[in-house]
Formats: structure tokens, C-alpha cells, sequence
């Protein structure tokens, strides 16, 4: 069972982080140095080196002066016990968004009242398409009797699928594959998100999406960019950002979009990060939301409440989500595969002050 982070110290967390990614296998051999350890977490020196002291005296690692910590091989062990369900994800759990924690959260316990487990199997290249170490790790992990992918890459769903595992996608799927999903509906969100604008008017129009290029993330663009240029208007214009995993390189993009002849009247943004950089730039050159620039985007974040003016969204129904594709997951672990299926649920549009007309 998996419970919702609780409030503790930041050396706790450290220390639980920490843990988890020695025990799930995100390090292997050795810790990252601190450098690297203190911006991954987050976290200052002097607590990093605090957790530390706590982890090693668990006998998880070994500190050596002048070296990287070791990881004692001894203390990696398997769970027993109850059949287990394996989430395959990029990030450990701590470095997920409140959204995904509440929706494993209601999955573990779900699986839990039917005598299954739930254990999260995390490496960055499973959203890579380069996932040859990921998934030995994964092999090397033992049985699962049912496999839920979230954030995949293409080629790590193509995986599970040539080798017919038993799995079931927690977002969307690359087009083509065939494997049960349970998601958001991204292509009514961003078909609607374009007659929001074209119907206020708007005819320069720009799109802000990572560069990691998630399935549901494209699914999105796909079905914007066609519905604007749907628009019997020539004048319909439509600019996409990609932009890697920084504000740094977020905002130096945002910069030169601006600085264009024409720029862009109305910016659709993936998440709630995206939309925090991109509306302190423009109240930074003294462009007024709505007044100048309209914004909407596409994820609802608590981050959304502390902006003003308050930025229209879409809010997910994440406990239906929920509960759809843990009842599948627990037919698909007590049953064996069923039919093909995809099941899409269309999340809700909250209006909000930062959508207004488009200039005549």
C-alpha cells in the first residue's frame, strides 16, 4: 500500500528519497556525487549530508573519504509476500506531480484489498527511446503479474507489446500500438482549447510543450494545431515551443517568440510550470493578461490558485481515472489480458480572467 506523503522534515524526505531509490534500483553500485544528488533532490549540503548519515547507519551504503557512496548489495531486497503489480515510470515517486501520487495512491490500495501489491519500478530511460538498461533492470526484478507503463516512450511500449507482457498504459498510447489505456481525453481538450481562441478572435497562436514528447502530450497538439488550421481564416497562425527540462530554456524561447514582428496574442501551455514562466515574463514586459495576451492551459496545478489574474484550465477527473484503471489492472492481474480497449474521459474547462477577446 501506498500513502500519501505526509508532512515531516526535509531531512526525513532526504532520507525516504533516498532510500526508495536505492531499494527500487534507481542507483546502481554507487550513488551519484553530492553535487548531483543536492540538485536532484532539491535539498542543501548539510541536509543531503544529514540523510546520508541516517542511511548509512541503516547499512544501505558505505561512505568512503574521496569517493562516491557504495550502495551494499546485501540490503537491495525483494518484497515477498502478496502477487505484485509493477508501475513502470521515469521518475521515483518523489519526484512525481500530486496528480500521478493520487492516482498510484488509489491504485495500491485498491490492489491491496484484493491481495495484490503494488511496487514501483522507476528508471529515466523508460521514457527514453534508448530503454535497453531499464528494461534488463526490469527483468531483473522478478514476476509481476501485471505491468501499468506511466510517462513511456514509444519504444518501451513497443517493448511490452512484441512480448506480449500483460500491460496497461496510465496515460496514453503511441499511435498504432496495442495496448489497453486509460486516460484523459487530450484530443476533445485541445480541439476545444482552439475554438476557445478562434472563437475570441484570436489569430496568432502559439503551443508550449516539453520536449519529451509524451503520447498524450502529442495527442494534444495533434488534434490543436488541425483544429486551427481547420479555420477557413488565412490569417490562422499557429507557433509551437519545445522546450527542454528547465525555465531557463522555457523562457529563452518565450523571449525571441516576443520579440517577432506579429508576436503571438494567445498561448495554450501544457502544465502549470510552463504557464508560471511564461505569465511572469509577459507581466515582466508589461503585457497585460487578458487585456494584451490570452492564456489558458492545460493542467491545473495548485501552483494556478497563487497567479493573478487567475489562469483558465482544465481539470482532469482524476478519481474516475482512478477508479477505471485500477479495476482494470486487477482483472488484468487476477484474470490474464482482455480485449483491447481505450478508455478516454473528458476533463472539465474552468474559465477564468486570463481569457478575453483577441485584437481587432
Amino acid at each position: 500500500m501506498l500513502n500519501m506523503p505526509q508532512r515531516q522534515t526535509l531531512t526525513r524526505q532526504t532520507v525516504d528519497a533516498l532510500r526508495e531509490g536505492i531499494v527500487t534500483g534507481v542507483w546502481r553500485g554507487f550513488l551519484p556525487g553530492e553535487r548531483e544528488l543536492c540538485l536532484l533532490l532539491q535539498v542543501s549540503r548539510p541536509t543531503l549530508r544529514a540523510a546520508i548519515a541516517v542511511i548509512k547507519r541503516e547499512g544501505l551504503i558505505a561512505v568512503r573519504q574521496g569517493r562516491r557512496s557504495a550502495i551494499l548489495k546485501k540490503h537491495r531486497v525483494r518484497r515477498a509476500g502478496k502477487a505484485a503489480v509493477a508501475l513502470v515510470s521515469t521518475l521515483p515517486l518523489y519526484s512525481m506531480s500530486r496528480n500521478r501520487i493520487f492516482l498510484i495512491d488509489y491504485m495500491g490500495k485498491v490492489l491491496q484489498e484484493r491481495g495484490l501489491r503494488l511496487e514501483i519500478v522507476s528508471h529515466p530511460g523508460f521514457g527514453t527511446n534508448r530503454p535497453a538498461r531499464a528494461i534488463q533492470h526490469l527483468r531483473d526484478r522478478g514476476d509481476f503479474r501485471a505491468f501499468v507503463l506511466a510517462l513511456s516512450s514509444r519504444t518501451v511500449q513497443q517493448w511490452f507489446c512484441d512480448n506480449s507482457l500483460p500491460a496497461i498504459a496510465l496515460g496514453s498510447i503511441f499511435p498504432g500500438l496495442p495496448m489497453p489505456s486509460v486516460d484523459t481525453d487530450y484530443h476533445s481538450m485541445g480541439r476545444h482549447a482552439a475554438g476557445l481562441f478562434l472563437g475570441k478572435g484570436h489569430r496568432r497562436i502559439a503551443w508550449i510543450i516539453p520536449e519529451a514528447n509524451h503520447a498524450g502530450d502529442l495527442e494534444t497538439e495533434e488534434s490543436f494545431v488541425e483544429s486551427l488550421h481547420r479555420s477557413d481564416d488565412p490569417s490562422v497562425q499557429c507557433q509551437i515551443i519545445r522546450h527542454g527540462n528547465s525555465s531557463r530554456d522555457l523562457l529563452r524561447k518565450i523571449n525571441t517568440l516576443l520579440s517577432t514582428s506579429g508576436p503571438p496574442s494567445a498561448f495554450f501551455a501544457i502544465n502549470a510550470f510552463a504557464t508560471a514562466t511564461l505569465v511572469t515574463r509577459l507581466l515582466s514586459l508589461g503585457r497585460r493578461i487578458p487585456h494584451d495576451v490570452s492564456v489558458i492551459t492545460r493542467e491545473y496545478d495548485p501552483l494556478l490558485d497563487w497567479i493573478h489574474p487567475p489562469i483558465a484550465h482544465y481539470i482532469s477527473p482524476l478519481r474516475r481515472i482512478a477508479s477505471k484503471i485500477s479495476r482494470l489492472v486487477v482483472e488484468m492481474a487476477t484474470e490474464g489480458p482482455f480485449p483491447l480497449s481505450h478508455t478516454r474521459i473528458i476533463p472539465q474547462f474552468c474559465k477564468a480572467e486570463s481569457l478575453a477577446a483577441g485584437p481587432e
